[in-house]
């Protein structure tokens, strides 16, 4: 877990969300990371984030940060980075199409745990953390504007790192947040991209993020009504 005692915060970091620049950055404004939620659990070196979305009984009343990302880029990261299909695979001209098929098969593999066609899908633990059953966060960093997000904390725009300017400076130039070889939204079918919305509704809610936003294309009403309320 990650917590902040001096201003009673516990930090909710998932995968692929852009907490490992964000742990460099909490870990200078006073925050521990732990393995477990106890506090007694081994200590983390102080920028290596734990990605455990728990609540401790003795912490009930703490606030709760978490951050978030695209659901339709998240997805696509755990793809590209924690399998070894995704790792081979390269979004390339003239290779468009064996990319997009290959994300598909993962797409269907990864949520069909929730009709339970397989015991035991890739990734299962990635996207079962992600659904925040119980209580909810209180406050949103957004990857996609992570430094305007946090502006709106106290205990970090009244910091000197803050004032500094090395917070922003840090951020608007991480390559692992900025740097993108191709964008999500070149790579969802209409059939995918219900797949990730179904199963991610709150955080596309909670982030305020655009459902439609997994195309370039211009969505008549008919097919964005249906995309909203057919199920699959």
């Amino acid at each position: 877990m990650n917590v902040n005692h001096e201003h009673k915060i516990i930090w909710w970091a998932p995968e692929r969300c852009g907490t490992k620049a964000l742990a460099h950055v909490f870990s200078k404004l006073g925050f521990e990371f732990y393995t477990n939620i106890s506090m007694y659990e081994k200590k983390l070196k102080s920028d290596y984030q734990s990605h455990e979305i728990q609540i401790p009984e003795s912490l009930s009343d703490y606030q709760i940060i978490f951050s978030t990302r695209n659901p339709y880029d998240r997805v696509l990261s755990l793809f590209t980075n924690f399998t070894n299909v995704g790792k081979n695979s390269l979004y390339m001209k003239g290779n468009e199409n064996v990319f997009i098929q290959k994300y598909e098969v993962f797409l269907n593999e990864l949520f069909s745990y929730s009709n339970n066609k397989i015991e035991k899908p890739i990734l299962k633990n990635y996207i079962q953390k992600y659904s925040m059953d119980g209580k909810g966060p209180d406050f949103i960093v957004r990857l996609e504007s992570m430094v305007e997000d946090l502006s709106k904390f106290d205990f970090v725009k009244n910091s000197e790192l803050w004032k500094s300017g090395y917070i922003t400076d840090y951020l608007n130039h991480n390559e692992y947040i900025v740097k993108r070889s191709y964008k999500f939204n070149k790579v969802y079918t209409m059939s995918g991209a219900k797949l990730v919305y179904e199963n991610h509704i709150k955080h596309f809610i909670l982030g305020g993020y655009d459902p439609f936003s997994f195309t370039l294309e211009t969505l008549s009403n008919e097919d964005k009504m249906r995309f909203i309320h057919d199920k699959l």
